[in-house]
């Protein structure tokens, strides 16, 4: 063989291994990335609005429905006077997540509020993408987040 048709295969083999390391890396972001709504993040609560029409001020029951991972996708916890979010078997929501704490956050009715904490964790509990450092309320349609896994506020 030339020199030239060496060099050119080399350089081919190269490319390829490129494009291989381009991929496996593309394919481990996504799925370390955070879930997006193609709407945003606070759409949701903009499309259904923030509070009750009638002016009511008793809290709405609501649930935590599991957007990701996908092989939890659409499971839903009713929110009865707390949740308790973690990985530990005293938690009202056991989530299989390694990024979570044993007992990771917490969602409790406050009054006409539901509020979330963070219970110490780690690795922290974010609303619509923004740390939780003290109980804060939560609507409809807002986004939790503890650890990887992704809640949506719903009823």
């Amino acid at each position: 063989m030339s020199e030239q048709l060496v060099r050119l295969l080399a350089l081919c083999v190269l490319v390829l291994l490129y494009l291989f390391f381009f991929r496996v890396m593309r394919a481990v972001w996504a799925g370390v990335a955070a879930p997006r709504n193609h709407l945003g993040w606070r759409s949701l609560r903009t499309l259904r609005g923030n509070g009750p029409a009638n002016g009511n001020t008793a809290p709405q029951p609501i649930a935590l429905v599991v957007r990701s991972p996908l092989s939890a996708q659409g499971e839903r916890h009713l929110l009865a006077d707390a949740l308790v979010i973690g990985r530990g078997a005293e938690c009202d929501v056991i989530i299989d997540d390694s990024y979570s704490s044993q007992a990771h956050a917490r969602l409790y009715r406050d009054g006409s509020q539901h509020l979330l904490e963070d219970l110490g964790s780690t690795n922290g509990t974010y609303l619509n993408r923004q740390k939780v450092d003290n109980a804060t309320a939560v609507r409809i349609g807002d986004f939790v987040q503890v650890g990887s896994t992704v809640f949506e506020v719903g009823t």
